[in-house]
């Protein structure tokens, strides 16, 4: 297939009518001589519009090369243009390594504009058997995305697709390495006696001029002494304190509660 050519600069013209007239020549993809017509009613228009058309022709013809790249020649230059200046040294490295150990030994002598679908399902599918990590076949996934959606929206190519891949999911990407998806197991710290009174006593520290360090000092060992969370020491309201029974009201009314239907069987 041969490349769009601009064949020249554009010759402007004034027509019979008293209006003026340009052309442009140019190969179209098949080597095929064509020209574009254009008019106006000054010399100074059709130019300028003659010239927007041959920066616009050339912007397409310089998209269309892309297209033509093998996927490591483009990605790879995407990476170091568009990647490197925006993301911080260790990402991009871990970026680069993704595309060079998993990307480009599978895809990488394939033509831009050629790749399907199929070919990224492929690719995703093949690692996974590999019994490669879940993370690191969704950074494969994530590269890739990035990358053909920018050559989409800069209308480099005419069909972007990652847009019918979707990453696999876990569950089944585990099932499929035989391994089961289970939910990582919560670690409780617990503090010790010593750890405790450190807690406390930097919870009411105060600084040189006497002022206390923290504002919510007493809502945090209200929380170490309960076990309560966040959410709920923020719901606390007055009428949930019992302070004659230095208890939090619901446990008091529990009590009383319990203690009352004692009484009433014992009567009984």
């Amino acid at each position: 297939m041969s490349q769009r050519e601009i064949l020249t600069n554009g010759n402007a013209f004034k027509r019979t009518d008293g209006r003026w007239g340009g052309v442009v020549w140019y190969l179209d993809e098949h080597g095929e001589r064509k020209r574009k017509s254009f008019s106006g009613t000054t010399k100074s228009e059709v130019n300028k519009k003659m010239k927007k058309y041959i920066v616009e022709f050339n912007q397409d013809k310089n998209d269309s090369v892309e297209s033509l790249k093998t996927l490591e020649e483009g990605l790879q230059n995407w990476l170091q243009v568009f990647k490197f200046p925006a993301v911080e040294r260790t990402t991009y490295d871990r970026a680069e390594l993704i595309a060079k150990n998993q990307i480009y030994p599978q895809l990488g002598k394939k033509v831009v504009g050629d790749i399907t679908s199929a070919d990224i399902k492929k690719l995703l599918n093949y690692w996974m058997t590999e019994g490669y990590a879940y993370t690191t076949v969704k950074k494969v996934y994530v590269l890739l995305n990035e990358y053909f959606r920018y050559l989409y929206q800069q209308e480099i190519i005419t069909k972007n697709p990652m847009a019918n891949v979707e990453m696999i999911k876990k569950a089944n990407f585990m099932s499929a390495q035989g391994k089961e998806n289970l939910p990582p197991t919560e670690t409780i710290t617990v503090f010790s006696e010593e750890e405790i009174e450190k807690f406390k006593a930097e919870a009411f520290s105060v600084f040189s001029n006497g002022k206390r360090k923290y504002q919510q000092a007493a809502a945090y060992i209200l929380m170490l002494n309960t076990g309560m969370r966040t959410e709920e020491a923020l719901g606390l309201l007055n009428l949930d304190i019992d302070l004659e029974q230095r208890v939090h009201a619901h446990s008091a009314r529990c009590k009383r509660s319990q203690q009352a239907r004692w009484r009433h069987c014992g009567e009984r």
